[in-house]
């Protein structure tokens, strides 16, 4: 009996790492060559010329499994932004600059058409999503969000209610990754 027991844990995590691994792989993908990064410093110094809605993609981080595949927040009022940062912390709020404080290079992307109608029923969904718990899950379930879903998810809903289909989704795959942003021919880069 022992030993079937420790098959079984073995195998699951020779599965385990092995979908990691594939995880990591299917993440990675390439800048198109229209976009450059950014010291983070450069942006940080302008955040007022930052706008509701835009999309902030920070580079990916070796040194942190979570930081592997980037990050990605967006502006949600004035000077905030609004993040589902890690596992256990859930939606939360913070002054641009604060959320800025890492070494880290960044794209600042920008919805080509996100004009007025488009911002008052953003902002309407911004609130609405904003009780749910951090769990990495496919794109269209709306019981949990992490970073990018929760950007990926709010333009889309926002646009399908308007009547129209949007997926910032480079690679349309079943997750979102803060990359998956950087190719979107919906978005424009914003340069300071």
């Amino acid at each position: 009996m022992e030993h079937s027991y420790t098959l079984r844990k073995s195998s699951f995590i020779d599965i385990f790492i092995l979908f990691c691994l594939l995880l990591v792989f299917t993440s990675c993908t390439s800048i198109p060559v229209e976009r450059s990064w950014q010291d983070i410093k450069s942006v940080r110094y302008r955040t007022e010329e930052l706008e509701v809605g835009d999309i902030i993609v920070k580079s990916k981080m070796a040194k942190d499994p979570l930081g592997w595949y980037g990050h990605a927040a967006m502006v949600v009022k004035e000077d905030t932004i609004g993040d589902y940062p890690k596992l256990g912390v859930g939606y939360y709020e913070i002054d641009t600059y604060s959320w800025l404080y890492e070494d880290r290079e960044v794209m600042v992307l920008r919805y080509k058409h996100f004009d007025e109608k488009f911002k008052k029923l953003f902002i309407e969904k911004l609130k609405k999503y904003t009780d749910k718990g951090y769990f990495i899950s496919g794109r269209k379930n709306t019981n949990s969000f992490y970073c990018s879903k929760y950007v990926w998810y709010i333009y889309y809903i926002t646009a399908k209610e308007l009547g129209y289909d949007l997926d910032l989704d480079s690679d349309g795959g079943f997750m979102v990754f803060p990359y998956d942003f950087i190719a979107s021919k919906e978005l424009d880069q914003i340069i300071f």
